[in-house]
């Protein structure tokens, strides 16, 4: 029997959890059973426990890929010529790609307040999320773009909690550009925000 390249095994795990993504956000996460999304992929159920054991796994794999694409935004900010605006610009796009699955995303949290193994997948998210904000702007302190006294723990938990809120801005109706407008100038306040008066006047002169 010949083997599975990886590279196609992973090709394979990324289908898989972009058809769930797509059924999820159609159907809900608890009416949504792995047959849906092997009859949306056209293959057998086995096929999707191949790689992925539960439904609550496929749903962690989901959170991961969110995770690779916050990493991967990074490089590219902080080699611009205006870090901190290409990471504004990058993040406003990365939280417009899941605008279809916005409601998904308030189903699953509001399930993870009595489900404890999905809390458990939110808190790790969340935490990776923080660990890869924290070294970016570890990188902008370097650059003296953000002030040496700046709390990085909590201005990423900021960051996140900005994204969150501008997801609730797009739930409960909130105009796109309105919605934008504000994530925008709010996290240019808050990077912008921790610079010291002395890199000001360097920066300015």
């Amino acid at each position: 029997m010949p083997k599975v390249v990886p590279q196609y095994k992973e090709q394979a795990r990324q289908r898989i959890v972009e058809a769930a993504l797509g059924v999820f956000a159609e159907k809900g996460y608890h009416e949504t059973t792995i047959e849906d999304v092997a009859d949306r992929l056209g293959v057998s159920e086995g096929a999707i426990y191949l790689y992925f054991k539960s439904k609550r796994d496929l749903f962690k794999a989901i959170g991961e890929s969110g995770e690779r694409q916050i990493k991967q935004m990074i490089p590219s900010s902080i080699d611009a010529e205006d870090p901190i605006k290409a990471f504004i610009n990058s993040a406003v796009k990365l939280s417009e790609q899941y605008e279809s699955f916005y409601g998904l995303i308030f189903e699953l949290l509001a399930e993870a307040s009595r489900d404890a193994s999905l809390k458990r997948i939110f808190r790790e998210d969340f935490d990776e999320d923080c660990r890869t904000l924290e070294d970016f702007l570890k990188e902008l302190r370097k650059r003296n773009l953000i002030g040496t006294n700046a709390d990085i723990r909590s201005i990423s938990m900021g960051l996140l909690a900005l994204f969150y809120g501008y997801l609730i801005s797009r739930v409960i109706g909130l105009r796109k550009d309105d919605s934008k407008q504000a994530y925008t100038e709010a996290m240019r306040v808050m990077l912008e925000g921790t610079l010291s008066k002395n890199v000001r006047l360097q920066n300015h002169v």
